[in-house]
Parts: C-alpha cells; structure tokens; sequence
C-alpha cells in the first residue's frame, strides 16, 4: 500500500511539474498592438485600437478625433511616437482615401494631420521607414515617400504599371512592393521580382530582417496563406499554421519575427465572424487567438463579428489617460 500512495505522490509531482513547465513556457508579449475594425471595406465604418499586450487592456484610438472617417491600417514610426494611417477627411461630397499622422503626446493620440490631400487622388498604404520618419505610400499607383510633415514628396514608380502595398525592409533603403499578383524589391532603382510559390497571386509584403520577408499568398484553393520569403532568391517557407479551408493574411512580426507572428484568420474553429487576430508561436508551432491568449485578464473578448485586420506591433506601452 506504501509503495502504491508513493508511486501515486510521484506521478503527481510528475503532472505539477509538467504544468508548471507549461505555464512557465506560455508567451510573455510586451509592448502593444494595434489594428483597426470595421464591417467591411466599403462602408467606411473603421475604427482604431490598441491592446497593451502585458495586461490586454484594449483602448479605442482617436475616439475623440474630429474630421475623420474611417482610419485604417495604422503603423508606427522607428520611435512609436506617431502613427500614420489611411482614411478620409470627413465633410467631403465623397469619402477619399487619405494619409494621416498623429503624434503621441505623452497621453494620447493628439489630432491628425491630413499630409496629402483631399487632392482627389487615392492615397493609401502608409508605412514608415525603420530606420527615419520617412513615409512611403501608394498615390494612384505610384509609389511615393515624404517626410512625416508631408515634405519632400518623391515619385518612384512614375511610368511604371499600379505599385501597391509599399513596405520597406530592413535597411531603410530598399522597397518591397506588390504589382500584378507578384511581390517585388525596389534596390538601388532596379525592381527585382521576389520568389512567389505555388498559388494564384501575392501581396501584403511585410519586411522582417535584413533576410527575409512575409507575405500572403493566395493558394490554388483560393484560401490566403502567410509565406516566408527571402531576398536573395530562395524558396520561400510556408508558415505551418497556414490552412486550405480558411484565410491567413496581414501578418506582422513581434519583434523580429524568429517567435512570433501576428496575423488575421477566417478560422472557423474561433466563435466569431469574418477576420480575427490571432499570433503563433513559430517555435512551439502553437496558434493562439488572441482572445484565448488573453482568457485570464479579460471579461470580454477582442475579436468580433466585425473584421479584426491590420495588426502592427510596437515595443512600446502607451498608458492613455
């Protein structure tokens, strides 16, 4: 009988530890996430937020904003200390994209600047520059950079068939890009045709390191995937949390990607609609919802029936008053 209530002792203090290790392995995401929600892309009902991802305290950004409608896309700059994004002054006859600048504060999202129009033009896809304030951005299918006060506009495309989904890499320098269902790198003035893959078309470049790049990649099930790429010509990697039922897209790395990926899904198997955020786990090859990640601190979940899209993270916590 001993020996049975030993061996029993044993086997629990085995499962503890078991459990222990588990928990003490689980994710510690720092800094903050942001992304917008809307119902969908032509009713220009977008709304920003973040989530400080040490607590998963979520704040609606620029609910105060006036002018506006409809901010999207929302990245941040090499120092976190603005934002520019793409939306549509508001009072027009018509909605027009535009890009927009907020500066941090020391408190909140101050009111944003409008740097290229309304022109009449389709300003879109804002991004900063890892390495400045320098913004590029797509003017009708032109590529284009300025300074963050809207300065020193710069046409790089001019000429050239529609460029979407500007992205600079790693340098600063060089330019990922999408055109006609391919993904590109802009280097010194040349366009070099990045490796695609199996599938129907590319797009949503997302520089990682000073080697590699994400992207999504429409399959031949028609279902978006996240890919690896490289720039110097390798195959690319598909990400094992892809699927052929569902969409995997708008992938953003948390740091430098070697852990961690944010990303959006049309998962099923999560109780909500449309698009929902979620992360992975590369080296434990574990999915999370963010709404499962978060289970412990919340009362209620992220995710909506709306669609949950365009994730950035910054390393920085943004404690708004």
């Amino acid at each position: 009988m001993n020996r049975r209530v030993a061996a029993v002792v044993a086997l629990l203090a085995i499962a503890l530890s078991l459990v222990a290790i588990t928990r003490s392995r689980a994710p510690q995401l720092d800094g903050t996430l942001i992304y917008h929600r809307y119902s969908d892309y032509q009713s220009w009902d977008a709304t920003l937020w973040m989530i400080d991802l040490p607590t998963g305290t979520m704040t609606q950004v620029g609910g105060d904003w006036a002018g506006i409608v409809s901010p999207i896309n929302a990245h941040f700059s090499a120092d976190s200390q603005m934002i520019t994004f793409m939306g549509s002054q508001a009072g027009l006859p018509e909605n027009e994209w535009d890009v927009f600048v907020s500066h941090w504060d020391g408190s909140t999202w101050a009111q944003p600047v409008n740097l290229t129009g309304p022109n009449g033009a389709r300003d879109e896809d804002p991004k900063f520059s890892p390495t400045g304030s320098t913004i590029i951005y797509k003017q009708d299918g032109v590529l284009v950079t300025m300074k963050a006060d809207g300065g020193d506009k710069k046409y790089l495309t001019q000429g050239k068939p529609e460029s979407s989904m500007p992205y600079f890499a790693k340098n600063g320098r060089d330019i990922l890009f999408e055109r006609s269902g391919d993904i590109y790198l802009l280097k010194d003035g040349v366009e070099i045709l990045m490796y695609a893959g199996p599938g129907q078309s590319s797009y949503y470049p997302i520089g990682m390191d000073e080697t590699s790049f994400l992207y999504t990649r429409v399959q031949s099930a028609k279902h978006d995937s996240i890919m690896k790429g490289f720039y110097d010509g390798r195959v690319s990697e598909r990400c094992f949390f892809d699927s052929t039922d569902w969409d995997t897209s708008d992938s953003y790395p948390y740091e430098d990607g070697s852990r961690y990926i944010f990303y959006v899904t049309g998962d099923f198997l999560i109780p909500h609609g449309g698009y929902n955020l979620a992360f992975a786990d590369l080296k434990a090859k574990k999915r999370y919802d963010i709404d499962e990640y978060f289970r412990a601190k919340r009362s209620s979940d992220i995710n909506t029936e709306y669609q949950e899209l365009g994730p950035a993270w910054s390393p920085v916590r943004f404690n708004q008053k």
